[in-house]
């Protein structure tokens, strides 16, 4: 099990720091504001959500979460830094990457320990790869891998749903972070959900155009399934790497990906 810090404090970045101290990591979730870190680490949730606030004031107790908003400690500790939301100017709409950088920009002022930085955070196609030359630049190094990790699929969007996933979407590129993956979700989650290794446009794809991509093809989560467990995924995986064109939030463009995945799988 492994140390984990999660930037943003909202309702999906507390499930998943809930989640991920149920599962047996050391979780530390920063919100910039000291006040709502206080009452969060108190136990005070600002939605009624009785499951996430049960199980959330259960793993503070045991030491598995804290939640606090001194940063520096946090990412010296942490091996893996989460990114669970991203600011937007207007909430109506999907943030900018530029808005990613400005979310991430605090990694870039401490020497951690972390090799690794998961984005479950909604954001445009390609994001990830900005991130991940962002990063090799400002920090002199290539050590730090960046993860795309829509977690949330269903319509709920609640601990339920984080912990029981009908199937786990990780977007990456080369090899590197498949140590760290496996660690990650080496735990009942991983022995009972599929896992589906794609590129970082695919898993930013599914997060942002599920909805109408669901509404407009059929049998989307059978599709998504037969990929995650399709002996052909390798293939598939390397062809969707080298092709990034098709990939983006272009309705058209994403049917033609979902059509993609059907004739592989």
């Amino acid at each position: 099990m492994m140390h984990i810090t999660i930037l943003g404090s909202g309702y999906e970045g507390v499930i998943i720091s809930v989640g991920l101290a149920i599962l047996g990591h050391t979780v530390t979730t920063i919100d910039v504001n000291p006040t709502r870190a206080r009452r969060l680490q108190r136990g005070m949730l600002s939605i009624n959500d009785e499951e996430l606030s049960s199980h959330m004031k259960s793993v503070l107790r045991e030491g598995q979460l804290r939640f606090t908003s001194e940063l520096e400690k946090c990412l010296l500790e942490a091996k893996v830094v989460v990114i669970s939301e991203v600011p937007s100017s207007d909430s109506d709409t999907m943030p900018d990457k530029e808005a990613l950088l400005r979310a991430a920009e605090c990694l870039t002022g401490i020497m951690g320990s972390f090799s690794m930085v998961i984005v479950s955070a909604k954001v445009p196609s390609g994001s990830c790869h900005v991130l991940q030359d962002w990063l090799n630049e400002t920090m002199y190094s290539d050590m730090i891998n960046v993860v795309a990790f829509p977690a949330f699929f269903g319509k709920d969007r609640n601990l339920n749903d984080f912990l029981h996933p009908k199937q786990i979407i990780l977007g990456y590129e080369g090899d590197q972070p498949r140590r760290v993956i496996d660690e990650l979700f080496a735990n009942s989650l991983a022995k009972e959900t599929s896992i589906c290794h794609v590129s970082w446009e695919t898993a930013e794809m599914m997060r942002t155009g599920v909805s109408m991509l669901s509404s407009s093809v059929p049998d989307y989560s059978k599709v998504v399934h037969n990929l995650s467990t399709s002996k052909t995924s390798t293939i598939w995986e390397t062809e969707m790497t080298h092709r990034r064109d098709f990939l983006s939030t272009d309705g058209e463009n994403m049917r033609k990906a979902l059509r993609k995945i059907q004739n592989v799988s």
